[in-house]
């Protein structure tokens, strides 16, 4: 199902398209985004469809943007569903802000993680942002992916334990802000990670299945 439901979205020939994008600083970013469909990515996965598949998407989303603004560019991600067999589909549009802004934020947000580990497991950090995009409680949702129960959290990770501590707690995550850390709505470490690494991607999500 999922193969045939990706087929149906590559019936145009693909294209790679070169982008050469200033980010500010004397860095740039300089690739090739591929395949491009018409104006639109098309990724499948056979895993359940889950907040990495949709940054990976978003990623190459962003340089295309940057590149081209005003091209309506667009995002399929194709995926299985949490539950059931229907596969899961969800799109990204036009982000919200300049994408070579948030792309030099990204980049922040990379280099801040080459000199020390940072409060932003994949899963905990999506669950916390989208709880706060979806007006849920974002410390229930993190501390579901987070902490181990019946199921593996993120806190047995070896590179979590080796970071945090064995089995640490959410509340580990959670320091005050720090120094340039600041990001409107949150309080903690963990919440500001969240929010400027998937708030962007999510307010240009929308599922079509």
């Amino acid at each position: 199902l999922l193969a045939t439901d990706a087929l149906k979205c590559r019936q145009v020939q693909p294209r790679a398209i070169d982008v050469d994008i200033d980010l500010g600083g004397g860095r740039r970013l300089a690739g090739t985004v591929t395949p491009v469909f018409g104006q639109r990515l098309v990724s499948v996965t056979y895993s359940k469809l889950d907040g990495r598949h949709l940054l990976e998407a978003w990623l190459p989303l962003l340089a295309l943007y940057a590149h081209q603004p005003r091209t309506e560019w667009s995002a399929l991600c194709i995926g299985r569903p949490k539950r059931g067999s229907t596969p899961r589909r969800e799109t990204l549009g036009r982000p919200e802000a300049p994408a070579v802004d948030l792309l030099r934020d990204l980049v922040a947000l990379y280099d801040a993680g080459r000199r020390e580990p940072l409060p932003l497991p994949v899963k905990t950090s999506y669950a916390w942002a989208t709880a706060r995009h979806c007006g849920d409680d974002p410390v229930h949702a993190a501390e579901y992916r987070w902490r181990t129960n019946r199921y593996p959290g993120e806190d047995q990770q070896p590179a979590h334990e080796r970071a945090w501590g064995p089995r640490a707690p959410l509340a580990t995550l959670m320091q005050p802000l720090r120094p340039g850390e600041e990001c409107d709505g949150e309080d903690n470490r963990l919440g500001a990670y969240a929010a400027r690494l998937w708030l962007p991607m999510l307010r240009a999500e929308g599922s079509t299945v």
